[in-house]
């Protein structure tokens, strides 16, 4: 079965300012001290312009190149990452590889961000052999991007775009709700112009110390979150798809999150255990896929028709046993989109819930 309209959905590894993002193949894809607002400002200002961008970081031994599915990661320093991250897109890029997808991965950039001095262009990965290009900078905004993605589009050609953009503009511009609204629906206009089927995975920004601290912010940042999904939506087509990534999911900022807002070794646990949905070739089905997790005997899916306004999930009756990854759920509704999330079992005890990932069905 063709792979070509896989999306993907998770959640992040090392950056700025989420907890765990993304995952998101489009669709695909996160404790403790907080770091001073001062460091992570002079950060923010170190950040290198176009006329001084590093040169990029060297292939090493052992480092695929290549694919027949081009994704594009945009983001902030989530995204990128800092000095000695895995990052959540060598967590995606594996996750893929394991289910059988070569990615490619685009983008203008493949480094990460030096914490320590504060300038772009550090090649220091956790490790370094994958395809680690990408649009991600420490401090980008979704307005600013949004004048550029088009030409970015153009220029590297995705089929699948990944995004988690928006928490900069909220905290350190204080873009207006309104705002924030208009820039999404204009970034995902340009995307499209460049390149009218491209299929798109919008992330939420995932919980954080600063919301626990600030009801302000929380507000505005809940707010955004409703209207990523419900721009997503109402501009969701099945030419150029758009889901949505769940990104949030079973985070908790003491135990997950080495600063308040970045993830320890527990939140990139969490990011790794997310699944991917994909429409099928048949009409009226989805295909699922998923990273088993250890110990786990079964796997309960629950899932909603967005399109139809519903609120709660529906589980179904009987789990399916690791050997069924992927498994094709049918009898959908074709043109509507749902959401699908699981739940590991093993046993009689079941733990916690995957991330949500959406699809439209063919």
């Amino acid at each position: 079965m063709s792979r070509s309209g896989l999306l993907h959905l998770g959640t992040a590894q090392r950056g700025r300012r989420h907890a765990a993002a993304l995952a998101v193949a489009a669709v695909a894809l996160a404790v403790c001290q907080l770091a001073p607002a001062g460091a992570v400002g002079a950060a923010t200002a170190g950040v290198s312009s176009a006329a001084t961008q590093p040169a990029p970081c060297p292939p090493v031994p052992g480092q695929p190149s290549g694919g027949s599915v081009r994704i594009m990661i945009v983001g902030d320093s989530i995204s990128e990452g800092s000095s000695g991250d895995y990052t959540w897109q060598y967590r995606l890029y594996e996750h893929l590889r394991a289910d059988g997808v070569s990615p490619q991965m685009v983008g203008p950039y493949n480094w990460l961000f030096n914490n320590v001095t504060n300038v772009d262009g550090d090649c220091s990965y956790a490790d370094p052999r994958f395809e680690n290009a990408h649009d991600a900078r420490w401090g980008m905004t979704l307005f600013s991007e949004k004048a550029v993605i088009g030409g970015k589009v153009a220029t590297y050609r995705p089929s699948y775009l990944l995004v988690l953009l928006g928490l900069d503009d909220i905290y350190w511009y204080g873009v207006s709700q309104s705002g924030m609204a208009a820039n999404l629906k204009s970034f995902i206009a340009a995307a499209r112009a460049a390149r009218p089927r491209i299929r798109i995975v919008l992330g939420l920004i995932p919980p954080d110390i600063h919301q626990q601290t600030d009801p302000a912010f929380a507000a505005s940042i809940a707010s955004y979150n409703q209207t990523i999904s419900s721009t997503a939506a109402q501009l969701s087509t099945i030419a150029s798809p758009i889901a949505v990534a769940q990104d949030g999911t079973d985070i908790n900022v003491a135990a997950d999150l080495w600063d308040g807002t970045h993830p320890n070794a527990n939140g990139e646990v969490k990011i790794a255990a997310g699944f991917t949905v994909r429409p099928s070739s048949t009409a009226g089905q989805a295909v699922l896929s998923w990273t088993l997790s250890p110990g786990a005997e079964g796997y309960y899916v629950y899932l909603r028709d967005v399109t139809r306004g519903e609120t709660a999930f529906t589980q179904l009756p009987w789990p399916l046993s690791p050997a069924q990854d992927p498994w094709t759920a049918g009898l959908l509704t074709t043109g509507d989109t749902y959401a699908f999330k699981l739940q590991a079992c093993k046993g009689a005890d079941c733990g916690a819930f995957s991330n949500v990932a959406t699809v439209t069905v063919p």
